[in-house]
């Protein structure tokens, strides 16, 4: 009596007959579905990475000039001469922090002694 429900599968009422002959040919039909479109997905998004890569370097550097301009124009930049803007372009292009002309900080060494 404890034992009768380990008598039976419960998935033999389940998937018999048209049921899981329907399941099966839909699972089938999604399987082949998704592995034929599976190459034609990587291959558009290997494409759209590409282009960004691409373009998104050229449409970057147009933003950053919009960008400097209107701040030239906004703050009222603009009646420097030629140098003081080449300076100002070159304080975000070097790689000194905040357009500073320091020596690279130097941290001290504590020698390890075993005895101590």
């Amino acid at each position: 009596m404890i034992y009768h429900q380990f008598q039976q599968t419960p998935f033999q009422n389940r998937f018999s007959g048209s049921k899981g002959w329907l399941a099966f040919a839909i699972g089938l039909i999604v399987m082949t579905l998704v592995l034929l479109a599976l190459p034609f997905v990587i291959l558009i998004g290997a494409l759209s990475f590409i282009t960004l890569s691409l373009f998104g370097r050229l449409f970057l550097k147009r933003q950053l000039a919009k960008f400097r301009q209107q701040s030239q124009d906004q703050f009222g930049f603009g009646h420097h001469t030629e140098q003081t803007s080449s300076e100002t372009a070159n304080v975000f292009n070097d790689n000194t922090p905040f357009g500073r002309d320091h020596a690279p900080r130097q941290g001290r060494t504590f020698e390890h002694n075993p005895n101590e």
